[in-house]
């Protein structure tokens, strides 16, 4: 019994010459008839209609699915634009694809059922390993759809995603499923059969100055804490570089100061991006914040977000026994690529260094990632947070 796998990339500026190229690598290297399983993530200007179609014809996928990302990361390189194809053989394992269109008009937290729902009814495999999505549209009662999965799937299944993500446009973003491009959808992957799967989400950010508390609250958007207008708390340890707040696509601020809402049960702070400040000072936070809530400043640096990686890469590691990853998948918070610029590469190979210098590894950039807030230890408690990495290991 195997698994291979293979991965595909192209920056070619004609899209159905990097989608090809891209392609006929994989094809290359796994050299069957048919792929099992195919994972894209491709930033938005490669998401064409003729995506999936020249795929098919190439690769002959029995099972698609994908993201549009604002970044692509590989072994030796990330790119900001192109496409990563990523094909998986294997008389191991057992996916199963499902997909949910349309979030806005419907219940989230039933749309997270149907989602599992409809992925376990086509799982042939007993074993059930790990749950994986690709979401736009979820962040405003995330905690909802993360429920409606585990009702299908179990409070203690692992449970793990992101949020499409363009160039910070927050308007370019897709999801893959089939030969379908959507958007403001929900695509999913279950994984089973024999096989392993191993994950560990990190930070290291750390808080700023006193405690506060978040008193009024509108979805995600922070309207007061304590009782003052939100963003305050930005002008309290920023001065005038507050300012630059109003432009939210060019400051770095946004990415080295995010907020941190203390968890109880978990001992971590979830992480929050601001993506808009309101003319009243109210904050818009890319994911639901609790009113009441203990929150923070938030700080980190390029040190702080390798140390998170090489963690994640740990804690997937220890998951995985004494199995050896046969690929390795990350997804990142967008807002690394400002902390970390030039460093990128270095991140990569600490991840490198932990799962192992030759096993294959591509990633996207995420608006948001799903996980628990550290290892699977903590499994229970699953958040869409930000300014994380998660690294996820098959083996």
């Amino acid at each position: 019994m195997s698994t291979s796998t293979s991965i595909g990339f192209s920056q070619h500026p004609d899209p159905k010459t990097a989608i090809l190229q891209a392609c006929v690598h994989v094809k290359g290297q796994l050299s069957t008839p048919h792929t099992d399983l195919i994972i894209i993530f491709a930033s938005p200007q490669y998401i064409i209609p003729e995506l999936q179609e020249t795929v098919t014809r190439t690769l002959k996928p029995k099972l698609l699915i994908g993201s549009s990302s604002g970044g692509i990361i590989l072994s030796n390189h990330v790119a900001n634009r192109g496409i990563a194809v990523i094909g998986i053989n294997s008389d191991e394992m057992e996916f199963s694809v499902s997909a949910i269109s349309d979030l806005d008009a419907q219940d989230i937290k039933y749309a997270g059922f149907d989602l599992a729902r409809n992925a376990i009814q086509n799982l042939h495999a007993s074993h059930r390993e790990a749950f994986i999505t690709f979401s736009q549209g979820i962040e405003n009662n995330s905690s909802q759809f993360i429920r409606g999965i585990r009702e299908i799937l179990g409070g203690a299944f692992p449970l793990i995603g992101a949020l499409s993500s363009d160039h910070f446009k927050y308007k370019n973003t897709a999801q893959l499923f089939q030969d379908k491009i959507l958007h403001n959808s929900s695509v999913g992957l279950l994984v089973g059969g024999i096989c392993k799967l191993g994950f560990g989400c990190a930070h290291n950010f750390k808080p700023l100055g006193m405690p506060r508390t978040i008193t009024k609250v509108d979805g995600n958007i922070i309207r007061t804490i304590d009782n003052r207008p939100a963003v305050e708390i930005y002008e309290h340890f920023l001065g005038d570089h507050a300012q630059a707040l109003n432009n939210l696509d060019l400051n770095p601020y946004t990415a080295v100061y995010p907020l941190g809402v203390y968890q109880e049960e978990s001992g971590h702070y979830l992480l929050r991006n601001i993506i808009d400040i309101l003319q009243d000072g109210s904050i818009v936070c890319h994911g639901g914040i609790p009113q009441g809530a203990e929150v923070h400043l938030m700080i980190s640096n390029t040190d702080s977000c390798i140390n998170a990686a090489v963690q994640a890469a740990e804690l997937a590691k220890m998951s995985l026994t004494d199995r050896q990853a046969k690929l390795i998948l990350v997804i990142e918070s967008i807002a690394h690529q400002k902390i970390l610029g030039r460093s990128m590469l270095g991140e990569i190979q600490a991840i490198k260094n932990v799962l192992g210098n030759n096993v294959p590894l591509a990633g996207m950039f995420s608006f948001g990632e799903i996980g628990p807030l550290g290892s699977q230890d903590n499994i229970k408690n699953i958040y869409l947070q930000n300014e994380t990495i998660l690294v996820v290991a098959i083996a």
